[in-house]
């Protein structure tokens, strides 16, 4: 039963989104969902220049880096590798063991490559394991932070068009184009809960998450296929 508990959040966030879209309508969730476009839109042009901000400024790039390294070697009793050979059989063994859905481990592999390691002022593979999951991290926490504050302000846009909903011919459209309205706002918070998780590599949380992804098709496919990854990696 306990390998299945995100899959049921997951399935009644979406439920939940369909039902409340179902009663206030599209009319009304479409300056919502509008606002929330512009939010994403707004923390897309912004998080990059945070995240490098944080990276190269403070310390929390280099205590991330080492928690990462001190929590994969304590879970599996043995040293990442010092290999220089980007992309070989033995790294790539590696990156499977770590258990991470698809999404991040082919992003992994497809960055273990000797341009991405002069980007990170890397030379060895585990320096690169750490930094590009670090660098990762903080992106996300980033990203998530920024969305955060983003949308309470957005909360603060009025509410309007109350008249239109009234009008009966409208009424059982305007719902039902607010129930595929509300499914993917849903899906949208998902993917955001998903990139948040990726603040927890170094840590029991994220495992767990990763585990419950790993063990749903559902889950699965909803991970690897998520659009907003593409706005940090």
């Amino acid at each position: 039963m306990r390998d299945y508990i995100l899959l049921t959040a997951v399935l009644i966030v979406l439920i939940m989104g369909a039902v409340k879209g179902y009663k206030r309508g599209f009319l009304r969730l479409a300056v919502w969902f509008a606002g929330l476009i512009a939010v994403l839109f707004i923390v897309t042009k912004i998080s990059p220049y945070v995240s490098d901000f944080l990276i190269k400024n403070t310390s929390l790039y280099s205590n991330v880096r080492q928690k990462i390294i001190t929590v994969y070697e304590n879970q599996n009793s043995q040293e990442l590798p010092d290999d220089t050979l980007h992309g070989d059989a033995k790294e790539n063994e590696v990156i499977d063991s770590f258990g991470f859905p698809d999404l991040i481990t082919n992003s992994i592999k497809t960055n273990n490559t000797s341009e991405i390691y002069e980007k990170l002022a890397v030379t060895l593979f585990k320096d690169y394991i750490a930094g590009y999951l670090s660098s990762l991290s903080i992106k996300a926490g980033t990203f998530v932070s920024l969305f955060i504050i983003l949308a309470i302000v957005q909360f603060i846009i009025i509410i309007a068009i109350r008249i239109l909903e009234k009008i009966p011919v409208l009424r059982t459209f305007n719902r039902l184009l607010g129930m595929a309205t509300g499914i993917t706002l849903s899906l949208v918070f998902i993917w955001i809960f998903f990139i948040a998780v990726m603040m927890f590599f170094a840590n029991s949380f994220g495992g767990w998450v990763f585990a419950q992804v790993k063990a749903s098709r559902i889950l699965t496919y909803l991970f690897n296929n998520n659009i907003l990854f593409e706005l940090i990696k």
